[in-house]
Order: structure tokens, then sequence, then C-alpha cells
């Protein structure tokens, strides 16, 4: 990462995910520390002192709930912004995160957008614009049980703008698919949400055509190494 002074910690005991936090953070001048679990987090905070801790909740032997408790419980640590990362119902429920004595939580399933937002409000240094390619290609998607297709406009390794005319609600559930030809003939598959919409009049943003961002919240791992290979090639 950079050899900027500033730190930031993320936990997780699932690799796919760290590596997920890690991509959010590409143009963040920050060191990036990993940790897979509460045990060794303590450990890394204790000797890196990092700006701030991203946490996931359920992991095995020291939950994040419990590694967050004893770095508030530090008479130095606490002074380090721990968010703390949970599926509702089934890590752990609100009281117990609060409890905690984190400085924010973010639910599970949430997009790039929100993860790196809140981290904003501890870290101001976080870069949460990103790097988006002029792309022109056919994208196949599914909105409420309906088939559409339309020309991908842009591209970036978290989200997709369409030119579409038809109205779509903001926050639709989407399923897409497409072919980077020039990198790939694998189609790529992702399911997200309509992050913002750019229709009607005055538009949003008139340098682009009437249309839709997309946001990306699941993807397969092989398919993000293909758009990373198209965006270092353009």
């Amino acid at each position: 990462m950079s050899q900027n002074n500033l730190k930031i910690l993320l936990v997780d005991d699932v690799d796919f995910f760290r590596d997920v936090m890690c991509d959010y953070f590409k143009r963040t001048p920050a060191t990036i520390i990993t940790a897979t679990g509460g045990e060794e987090a303590i450990s890394l905070a204790m000797r890196e002192w990092p700006d701030l801790i991203y946490m996931d909740v359920a992991m095995p032997g020291m939950s994040g709930i419990e590694a967050c408790q004893k770095i508030k419980e530090h008479h130095t640590l606490k002074k380090i912004p721990v968010l703390l990362i949970f599926t509702p119902d089934r890590d752990a429920n609100l009281k117990e995160i609060e409890a905690s004595g984190c400085d924010g939580f973010l639910a599970k399933p949430f997009g790039r957008e929100e993860f790196l937002n809140l981290g904003h409000r501890h870290l101001f240094n976080i870069e949460r614009r990103e790097r988006r390619v002029p792309c022109q290609m056919t994208v196949q998607f599914t909105i409420n049980g309906e088939e559409y297709q339309a020309r991908g406009v842009d591209l970036s390794l978290h989200g997709l703008y369409v030119e579409f005319r038809k109205e779509i609600p903001l926050n639709s559930c989407i399923k897409a698919s497409f072919l980077l030809p020039t990198i790939s003939a694998t189609t790529i598959s992702l399911s997200g949400r309509i992050a913002w919409v750019n229709q009607g009049f005055p538009r949003q943003n008139m340098t682009l055509p009437q249309g839709f961002g997309i946001e990306i919240q699941s993807i397969e791992m092989s398919f993000v190494e293909v758009i990373r290979t198209y965006l270092d090639k353009n």
C-alpha cells in the first residue's frame, strides 16, 4: 500500500472479505494491515497503533465484540475508532453491538459506498471516489423478474453505469451480465443494487446519457480479476 503514516486495520477470518475490504481502500493513502481473528487484532493494534479498525463480529475464537471490548478497556488503545461489521440476528443483536463500546457499525449486506462513508466519519483521508473507465458493451440485466438489455457506458471495480431510458426505482436489486471481449471470452455475472438514477430533467449528471449506476454487491473473484485487468489496460 502507501508509505503514508496513516494505518487501517481490517479484521476478518474469511480471505474473500479481507480482499474485498482491501480493494475498497486501493485509492486511500494509508497502510492497510489485516488480521484473521480477535486476538491477532489486539496484538497488531498494540504493535502498529492503527488510526482505524474495521472488525467482523463472527470469528472463531475471540469474536469481534470481545476484541472490541478489550480494546476499549485498554487505557491507550481505547482512543482508536473500532467499526464492527455483522449480520443482524445471526452474529449479534443491536444491543450487543452497542454494548461493545464500538464507534460505529455496519450491517451486512453493504456496499462500497456505505463501507467507506462510515470510515470517513472517523478518518477524513479515506478516499471514497473510484477510478472509472469508459466502456462500450451490451449489458443484460434483470430487475423484479423483468429482463432488459442496455449499453454499458463506464466501469469501475465496484460499479457500472448503464445507459437506459426507462424509469428505474432507486435501490432496486439487480442481476447483470456482460462481456469484456478484449480481455476475456468469459461472461461476467454480478448482482447489486441501483445506487443512483440519472434520468429526467435536469439530470444529476448531464455529461452522461440517461441511465443508472449499479453498485456491485456480489461477484466471483475470477470476474473481479477480469474487470481489474480491463481497468489496468485502459
